[in-house]
């Protein structure tokens, strides 16, 4: 009998310590120092100076009584909203410049891994590319254009070629990040969509990669020329998720690859670009999805009019989604209209680095908001602006500083800003598939939160602090409460098994 109540005893001991362990919070903090500040290119402040640093706290409980002071936020993992594609950056050009100035192949992959690893990492997993060049490029060893833009294929008689993408090393970064990713443990898939800034010059009324807009009747050419692109990195072992049509159609720069183009005309490539998706999957190459906008949000009504249209044609089912940028000050609200009219179609948010924690802030609302991912723009950028990128955005007063910056010099050095550890709160802890769960949204005032439910059943809440003070927060969910004190200019982390 003895012998029982002790082996009754021991079980009791293990079962509890296992309860114990599986209601244990993680905790995790990161801080924001000089948000878009040019010290970060001229004289980086020490990375000590940055009061947390993905810092991990002392773990937490939950408890049955409630705290007696903090902002309350509860929880409801039984109301199940989106799921998420990820959270990721970019491999343009000038990243992939930056990558790989004065690095061994061994030194790239350590880059890559801070990028892509969950765990030594921060954990990106989806990467935009673009589909010729960008307004952060140059390739003028690869080009007749005096800033180095080109297409794959740069006059209609040419064949169609990706060459130029192999020479400057894009392909080759995007290969050795698909390597790392596929060498942790466990195995991570990398996602990449691709945008293009501007057709082949002869397929524009402007006959130049800068300005203009589509010829009439070459929707069929330009969808022609998107398979090939598809077709040329299928080759290289790279297959391709998604592509937007074009990037920012309501907009024609002056000074770097771009073309207006309107809504009917997108609708158009949209259809055009679908039949030719038809010979890739005969081809066993699986097409990829396509995205329509891919500019602000106050262009939403070109979305709805493209989707209305589809509808009416019975082909609404060849978009996936609407990919947004936010460049402008408009209501993130005014996609709701949007979202009720297409509650099938996912919101993918395609370009815009955000800095400190009111740009934190700004990802916890695009989620809150239904947004299936988050891009940041420009990955990674050299010390001297215009070392590389000979687009307009290659000086201190027009370029925030990228979470990695590839030191002057000879040396195969870089550093990490802030924005790479508040970026790794998202990216490290929400994984692709995860699904939004319901909380209280918080206030700017206190602290902003965003809570998901992850593949393996955790669940993670962010918490962001804008003040200057320390914020109480005391957290519900089912009945249990834990308490924190979320640091001023902080975004908390908090994970947990339930």
């Amino acid at each position: 009998m003895v012998r029982l109540c002790q082996m009754f005893l021991i079980l009791l001991s293990v079962s509890w310590h296992n309860v114990i362990a599986q209601s244990s919070i993680t905790v995790t903090f990161s801080s924001e120092l000089l948000p878009e500040n040019s010290l970060w290119f001229t004289n980086p402040p020490d990375s000590s100076a940055i009061p947390y640093r993905l810092s991990r706290q002392p773990a937490l409980f939950w408890q049955q009584q409630k705290p007696d002071q903090g902002q309350i936020i509860i929880l409801d993992d039984q109301d199940v909203k989106q799921s998420l594609l990820g959270i990721g950056a970019s491999f343009e050009a000038t990243t992939v410049y930056a990558l790989r100035k004065n690095k061994s192949d061994d030194e790239i992959k350590r880059v890559l891994r801070a990028l892509v690893d969950p765990v030594k990492g921060i954990g990106l997993n989806l990467f935009r590319l673009t589909i010729g060049t960008s307004d952060f490029s140059d390739g003028r060893s690869l080009s007749e254009h005096p800033q180095g833009f080109y297409s794959y294929q740069d006059h209609p008689d040419q064949p169609f070629s990706i060459e130029k993408d192999i020479e400057l090393g894009i392909i080759d970064i995007i290969q050795k990040a698909q390597e790392v990713a596929a060498m942790l443990d466990p195995p991570q898939k990398l996602l990449f969509f691709a945008s293009c800034w501007s057709p082949p010059a002869w397929m524009k009324t402007s006959g130049q990669l800068v300005g203009g807009t589509l010829k009439p009747g070459y929707a069929d050419s330009l969808a022609i020329y998107y398979r090939h692109f598809i077709e040329a990195y299928h080759e290289q072992g790279i297959e391709i998720y998604a592509i937007t049509l074009q990037n920012e159609p309501r907009f024609s720069p002056r000074t770097y690859p771009g073309m207006v183009l309107t809504w009917d005309q997108e609708l158009e490539v949209a259809l055009a670009v679908h039949e030719q998706w038809k010979l890739l999957d005969a081809r066993g190459i699986k097409p990829p999805k396509i995205w329509i906008h891919d500019h602000n949000f106050n262009g939403w009504v070109d979305a709805d009019s493209i989707l209305c249209s589809l509808e009416r044609m019975n082909k609404k089912d060849i978009v996936d989604g609407v990919a947004f940028h936010n460049y402008e000050s408009y209501p993130i609200d005014s996609l709701m209209v949007l979202q009720s009219r297409h509650p099938d179609k996912r919101l993918l948010f395609s370009e815009k680095s955000e800095f400190g924690v009111k740009g934190m802030s700004n990802i916890v609302e695009y989620f809150r908001h239904g947004f299936s991912s988050y891009n940041a723009w420009v990955t990674m950028s050299t010390q001297t602006l215009d070392e590389h990128n000979q687009g307009p955005y290659n000086t201190l007063d027009m370029l925030s500083p990228t979470m990695l910056i590839q030191k002057d010099g000879t040396t195969s050095e870089w550093y990490v800003t802030p924005e790479y550890y508040l970026l790794g709160q998202f990216a490290k802890f929400i994984r692709p598939g995860s699904q939004r769960i319901a909380c209280d949204p918080g206030d700017p005032l206190t602290v902003t939160a965003l809570a998901v439910k992850r593949p393996d059943n955790r669940q993670v809440l962010i918490l962001v602090n804008q003040t200057n003070k320390e914020q109480p927060v005391r957290v519900n969910q089912n009945e249990q409460w834990f308490e924190d004190h979320i640091p001023p200019k902080s975004v908390a982390t908090f994970m947990w098994m339930p």
